[in-house]
């Protein structure tokens, strides 16, 4: 059996504090969603089948491309001097601090290990403007092995290793088109950043005819136990005037850092009736997921046991739980078969992670299908709605970070092939 389709993306974004700047991305792609080998057998006795299964599939598509802009106050040198204050010149990191002051962009005039910028007597906007490529995602190896009991009561457990990857890069730029700040022409700030990582789970179900039409379902998704590997650089290029033109560039070398991330467990429960009427059949089916992203836990000295990857690790995982919280998502499908076709629609409400969002992502999706004893396809269509914030950089007072609001559309075609033997 194999499954794939193209993910179509639409992407609106805007500066909140200039609404008339926003931008739309869109992009299509051809890939393999998934393919499998289900081996079945009829064991008899109490037992009416038994089928091992094995699997690969896409269960993230991490592609987006991503252009904002806009006028607001404040500059990203603040972020930058933030991360400098109180040290020599010789312990600013490589990737932030030290190519904002190689290339002039934080200086140090008083000798105080405090850092000045051009912009600290300016209180205007400043226009600005952030590309972003996103590229990658996660597939999943997994054994499956899954029975039905007395034509009652079905069950199976799977073990899932998934792989991912990703790639980003971005490209921030400022600028001063209107000669309005003193002695600042432009600045360019790239990061490039690479993650490869390997993980381990298991899940675990059942579904059980309480009634002749009625069944009822649940299921455990463990944690996913991930370590990560990312290889990431960085490169600053700053132009002023103090009197002439001078403009300096600076590439930070490569830097790797391997750490481990475990995600949330999750537990699903679910209810669903069938139906026929004469050649008609069908079903109808509600899920209900319960997710605590409280129990994820970030881990920098798996690999690294310094006292300063200390001091982060315990602030990533203090941020989980102050800023993130539980959800509670709801599914409702349904299919109508006639004869040799199928018919289904689904629509789901589903929670951000943040406590401070008070809205869901919805998904609507549909598809059609046609099954014979040895042959089956199936095509369907799904769009998902998502909302978040975005800051390019955050510094300590939060009115000049630059928040940006992205509102994407992601759609989806699949084909499935199945072959019975």
């Amino acid at each position: 059996m194999w499954s794939g389709g193209p993910p179509s993306i639409t992407t609106d974004a805007y500066f909140v504090k200039d609404l008339a700047a926003n931008t739309i991305t869109k992009g299509t792609r051809l890939g393999l969603d998934n393919i499998g080998f289900v081996v079945a057998k009829n064991p008899g006795s109490n037992w009416t089948s038994s089928n091992f299964a094995i699997g690969y599939s896409r269960t993230a598509d991490l592609q987006r491309k991503l252009y904002v802009e806009g006028e607001v106050p404040g500059s990203i040198t603040r972020y930058f001097s933030e991360q400098a204050n109180g040290r020599i010149p010789d312990e600013l990191d490589d990737f932030i601090a030290y190519p904002a002051y190689n290339t002039g962009a934080i200086f140090d005039f008083d000798d105080d290990n405090y850092y000045e910028t051009d912009f600290d007597n300016y209180d205007g906007a400043v226009r600005r403007s952030q590309n972003i490529s996103q590229k990658g995602g996660v597939n999943e190896l997994s054994l499956a092995w899954a029975g039905e009991y007395k034509n009652d009561l079905s069950m199976g457990i799977s073990i899932g290793v998934p792989f991912s990857t990703y790639e980003e890069e971005k490209t921030y730029n400022e600028s001063d088109a209107g000669d309005d700040i003193p002695a600042f022409n432009s600045l360019q700030y790239s990061e490039r950043l690479t993650t490869t990582g390997v993980g381990f789970n298991f899940k675990a179900g059942f579904r059980y005819r309480i009634a002749q039409r009625i069944r009822l379902a649940g299921a455990f998704h463990s944690p996913t136990w991930n370590k990560y590997t990312d290889d990431y650089s960085s490169s600053m290029t700053y132009s002023y005037n103090d009197g002439e033109n001078k403009e300096y560039s600076y590439d930070s070398p490569d830097g790797t850092f391997e750490y481990r991330i475990t995600s949330p467990w999750r537990a699903i429960g679910s209810l669903g009736t069938t139906f026929t009427a004469g050649d008609l059949v069908g079903f109808v089916n509600a899920d209900v997921e319960y997710l605590d992203y409280t129990n994820a836990s970030y881990n920098g000295t798996a690999y690294d046991n310094s006292n300063e990857e200390q001091q982060w690790t315990n602030l990533v995982n203090n941020d989980i739980q102050r800023k993130l919280g539980t959800a509670t998502n709801l599914r409702l499908g349904g299919e109508i078969g006639y004869r040799n076709l199928r018919l289904r629609g689904g629509y789901s409400w589903e929670r951000t992670a943040f406590n401070a969002d008070d809205f869901y992502n919805n998904k609507v999706s549909f598809g059609l299908g046609f099954r014979e004893d040895n042959f089956f396809f199936d095509l369907g269509f799904r769009t998902a709605f998502y909302s978040e914030g975005y800051n390019p950089y955050v510094v300590l007072d939060s009115d000049l970070d630059p928040l940006v609001n992205i509102k994407t559309t992601r759609s989806r075609a699949a084909l499935t092939l199945g072959f019975k033997f």
